[in-house]
């Protein structure tokens, strides 16, 4: 089993001269099994590219099969699906595995955003089937290669993180989700830090023990680290992570290798350079290997990388 990045931005794409090695489109990683199967993890705009690539691959077939999982429905992860181009092909079927929101039903989310005050086509009329499955934490699935259990996260409106087996190794999809220390992301977004009640506190304690259970035995894990130790500190109820509480996750989880990602669209290249090489020294101490997600980046899961420094770029 091995990944591609295709995007790896978090809010909002950042496309321009300060971006250029790490890049700047929204979350989407292609994640492909020995036998060349396809799974595809969030639908930012990197999906745009994800889906010219697969296209082409399968441009001699009548129709094709296409399975995406959605860690949830904000924009960043799922504003590419109006542009992935298999969806403008006949004969084509796209199943879509996400989280609830709330009373809504996941097409009538996704649908909404090719409404016609502001897209020309709708997605729902696109030629291609589309399929759309609900995932519950706790509640494993299997598609085609891939053995997937969802894992709930702690973010607003909720998310799930992804478990992935294939292959004899395992890895791990760990996006959007804020730390488990101090507030409890309900079904709203808020203006403001809240101060967490016993009660959320309990749910914050389960939450964060389920994710260590689950993430057990994985290779990699690919982590929200949106926030700098500092940004965190004011940003606490905006839903996202830092390195030092993924690393600390999956310190205790036994994690090998865990890759930075969901980048801020203020952290250009320079910066994450700075994180990478900050964490990669932190990650050694602690016994973990970091890396520093970049669009175009392909790992191999279950296979040790060599030792020089993944998070400097050349």
């Amino acid at each position: 089993m091995h990944l591609v990045f295709w995007g790896v931005r978090g809010s909002y794409p950042v496309p321009g001269t300060a971006t250029t090695r790490y890049g700047g489109h929204t979350s989407c990683v292609e994640v492909r099994s020995n036998s060349n199967r396809c799974l595809i993890v969030d639908a930012g705009t990197g999906l745009r590219g994800l889906g010219q690539k697969l296209a082409a691959e399968n441009a001699e077939q009548a129709e094709s099969n296409y399975n995406l999982i959605l860690s949830h429905v904000h924009w960043d992860h799922i504003q590419g699906l109006p542009f992935f181009e298999p969806a403008y092909q006949g004969g084509n079927h796209i199943t879509v595995h996400a989280p609830r929101v709330a009373a809504d039903e996941t097409r009538k989310v996704i649908s909404g955003i090719t409404r016609h005050e502001f897209f020309p086509a709708s997605l729902e009329a696109a030629p291609a089937i589309f399929e759309y499955v609900e995932v519950m934490p706790g509640i494993g699935l299997e598609i085609e290669d891939f053995e997937i259990m969802p894992v709930g996260l702690n973010h607003p409106f909720g998310a799930v993180g992804y478990r992935i087996n294939a292959d004899d190794t395992s890895l791990a999809y760990i996006s959007d989700t804020a730390p488990f220390d101090r507030m409890l992301h309900k079904q709203h977004f808020v203006a403001g830090p809240e101060e967490a009640s016993e009660d959320d506190l309990v749910v914050l304690k389960k939450l964060r023990a389920d994710l260590v259970s689950a993430l057990k035995g994985v290779d990699t894990v690919i982590y929200d680290t949106h926030f700098t130790e500092e940004e965190y500190e004011k940003f606490p109820h905006w839903g996202h992570s830092t390195p030092e509480h993924a690393l600390q996750i999956c310190k205790e989880a036994g994690i090998r290798q865990l890759i930075l990602f969901h980048h801020a669209p203020a952290h250009d290249d320079a910066m994450m350079d700075e994180i990478g090489a900050q964490y990669y020294v932190r990650g050694k101490k602690l016994g973990v290997v970091v890396s520093v997600a970049k669009e175009g980046l392909t790992i191999p899961i279950g296979v040790r990388r060599g030792g020089t420094n993944p998070g400097i770029s050349a």
